[in-house]
């Protein structure tokens, strides 16, 4: 168990985890905004949960399952990710359409930016947005993100946001 919310729990993906995961993967809709918004095949789900594993085991954080503690039912996932070709760490989550409206993204990525910084070093988050996704932009600004610039990436704008460390403890005061 990474995190523990009044309404979730946060832990480390499993192999046990695939067929939820990848049918969050498989839908277009919650992916629209998600890299370039192709759904993932099983397979890529596969590996995707074997380097969240490599992650963990190396960093101590990644992306991370979410369930509801009322019923364990798996709804999503949220994490702090560092990219290939990128020099710093984000924040990441995606949850089903069906949750969508009900804070899940919030609670979870506040028990989960608390986690990181308590075990990490990092000076500051990001999170990268498609300057259209405005109910994630609305998610990063509850959580304290200040709007930081827009780059021109291969799939068009991406807006960036930062957190620092100073920031988040100054908000949980």
């Amino acid at each position: 168990m990474i995190c523990l919310t009044e309404r979730l729990y946060v832990r480390q993906f499993e192999m046990t985890d695939l067929d939820v995961f990848a049918v969050l993967c498989a839908d277009a809709v919650v992916l629209r905004y998600v890299g370039d918004g192709t759904p993932l095949a099983r397979s890529e789900v596969a590996n995707w949960i074997q380097i969240c594993e490599q992650k963990y085991a190396a960093r101590g954080y990644g992306t991370s399952a979410v369930f509801t503690r009322s019923d364990d039912r798996f709804i999503g996932y949220c994490g702090v990710v560092r990219a290939p070709n990128n020099d710093f760490d984000e924040l990441v989550y995606v949850f089903h359409s069906a949750v969508w409206g009900q804070g899940f993204a919030t609670e979870a990525a506040t028990a989960m930016l608390d986690y990181v910084f308590s075990m990490s070093a990092l000076a500051d988050i990001y999170a990268t947005i498609d300057p259209l996704n405005t109910a994630s932009i609305g998610v990063v600004k509850k959580l304290g993100f200040e709007y930081d610039r827009e780059e021109m990436d291969d799939l068009g704008p991406v807006a960036f946001y930062r957190l620092s460390r100073i920031q988040w403890l100054r908000l949980r005061v």
